[in-house]
């Protein structure tokens, strides 16, 4: 066996409940395992065992075995367990710290001293095999979140591990960069390397695996072969996974299961107070360079958006989407054109200026979370709003319920399941109660019936008259909660439309990847 696990449980520091209890598991060398379960249910600690984190890391208590390919990793250091585990985090922030690609992927080779030539070869494979090559030389600040995954994938791929353990690899990939990462991921474990993959998105990612293993509360509750994993359906919907579809353009309305498609249009909408107003907006990150030397990232965006809509944004890694909407959030102010937030030009209104107009969820909740407790975090924006006590006690009692944090409460935010952090920091924001909250993928890394409890609150939201905005690359949602759906390419707005036009028309390729 690559990989044996004998009686595992672990328990952080600062918790009384253990995070893993009583994991035992085979996996067989050039086996492709996809690992899921709900949101905190321990698979990502576990993933943090495979390669040594935990316990060399780590001060929590530590029971039972890991061996990986014959070395129990109690009894060797992680700078040699590396060489047999490459681990992908849920959040490429947290793993890339070079300032260029090259050279965040060359790291690992170069810390492991190989030849120059052999490096330069591993560099090049690596990014290659993740759709990156051409972006060899670019800066890593300079990259989408996606980008950024597949870089940090190709920073582990150039190590040539054993084992690769993958945890949420695709949460920030369009449909189509999924498909191609899969693709290598699948290849490899062809291959003969161990593929380990934690992963919400099971429905695009069962039909390239070989096994499923689903957790529980720290615990193993379904470890079956794909062909018979879902069978299980009552397990699926009791634990708020989805179970896989196939999609494509001729079964779409098919696929999406008797959900409603929301039919309001513009013209529907657009006699309320327009929220957002766009016009002829450029942006590069280029500042010293001449118009004609810059990459624009935004070229030339004309957008109105209404009072009570609710609107999904669409678009493959690098469209431009995330830097839309931190213009939305008057974090980056035009170069050319305006944008108006609700009537706020933000040339002059910038985002300290409209916080309790504008809330804005990031694509990585981490960077949001500077407070000791989940309390202390919640209550933040309304303390800084000068909002009454009674009435912040108020709202984090709301909060907390609503985004079921209420059991980690007096938790650091930091300590929670990145699922959890991405909860918290939206309960942050709405705790401000803004007129217009932008959602950078908001569906990443939760399970579905979390995505669903979140999108049922924004649906309320926008029914009391407020602006959602969020940004996905979950079709089924978008076409279930937005009633429009706006798909960005290269900088440009491609598509403008109500859901059941993309259904009805060729969008649905373009926006899935097909």
């Amino acid at each position: 066996m690559m990989i044996e696990i004998k009686n595992l449980s672990y328990r952080y520091p600062t918790r009384d409940d253990w995070a893993i209890k009583n994991i035992t598991l085979n996996i067989r060398q050039g086996e492709f395992v996809l690992l899921t379960g709900s949101t905190g249910c321990g698979k990502s600690t576990l993933l943090k065992c495979l390669n040594g984190i935990i316990p060399h890391e780590s001060i929590g208590e530590f029971h039972g075995d890991m061996i990986i390919n014959g070395m129990n990793t109690r009894e060797y250091p992680i700078r040699v367990l590396a060489k047999q585990v490459g681990l992908v985090f849920q959040n490429p922030d947290e793993q890339i710290f070079s300032t260029r690609v090259m050279d965040e992927v060359a790291f690992g080779p170069e810390n492991l001293c190989f030849p120059r030539q052999e490096i330069k070869e591993r560099v090049e494979w690596a990014l290659e095999k993740v759709g990156m090559k051409d972006y060899m030389y670019t800066t890593t600040n300079a990259l989408s979140g996606g980008q950024k995954q597949r870089v940090a994938v190709a920073s582990v791929l150039a190590l040539k591990p054993r084992v690769l353990v993958l945890d949420e690899p695709i949460s920030q990939l369009d449909p189509r960069g999924a498909k191609e990462v899969l693709a290598v991921v699948k290849k490899l474990s062809d291959e003969g390397m161990t593929i380990v993959m934690v992963e919400h998105r099971i429905h695009e990612v069962a039909r390239w695996a070989d096994r499923v293993v689903v957790m529980d509360r720290g615990e193993i509750v379904l470890n079956e072969p794909v062909g018979k994993a879902f069978k299980h359906i009552a397990l699926f919907k009791k634990l708020g996974l989805r179970i896989p579809r196939i999609v494509g353009q001729q079964d779409s309305l098919n696929w999406l299961g008797g959900h409603t498609i929301r039919t309001q249009t513009r013209s529907n909408l657009s006699d309320g107070r327009k929220t957002v107003e766009i016009r002829d907006l450029w942006f590069s990150y280029e500042n010293k360079k001449s118009s004609r030397e810059k990459k624009w990232i935004l070229k030339g965006v004309n957008l109105d958006i209404y009072e009570g809509e609710m609107v999904g944004i669409m678009g493959n890694n690098g469209s431009g989407k995330s830097t839309l909407m931190h213009h939305l959030a008057g974090i980056y102010r035009p170069q050319r054109g305006s944008v108006k937030i609700t009537g706020k030009p933000t040339k002059k209104y910038n985002a300290y200026k409209l916080a309790g107009t504008v809330g804005i969820v990031f694509q990585n909740p981490s960077l949001m979370l500077t407070c000791d407790t989940v309390c202390e975090e919640i209550s933040f924006g309304p303390k800084n709003l000068k909002m009454p006590k009674e009435k912040i006690a108020r709202r984090v009692t709301e909060f907390l319920d609503t985004m079921e944090l209420d059991s980690f409460k007096d938790y650091h935010p930091q300590t929670l399941s990145g699922g959890q952090r991405l909860r918290c920091a939206i309960a942050a924001i709405l705790s401000m109660t803004p007129q217009v909250i932008l959602l950078d993928e908001p569906t990443s890394g939760q399970d579905i019936y979390h995505i669903r409890k979140l999108m049922e609150v924004c649906r309320q939201l926008v029914k009391q008259g407020r602006t959602v905005i969020f940004i996905t690359h979950d079709l089924e949602i978008a076409l279930e909660y937005a009633n429009r759906i706006i798909v960005m390419d290269d900088g440009r707005i491609s598509k403008d439309c109500s859901p059941a036009q993309v259904v009805e028309t060729r969008v649905l390729d373009e926006v899935i990847g097909m």
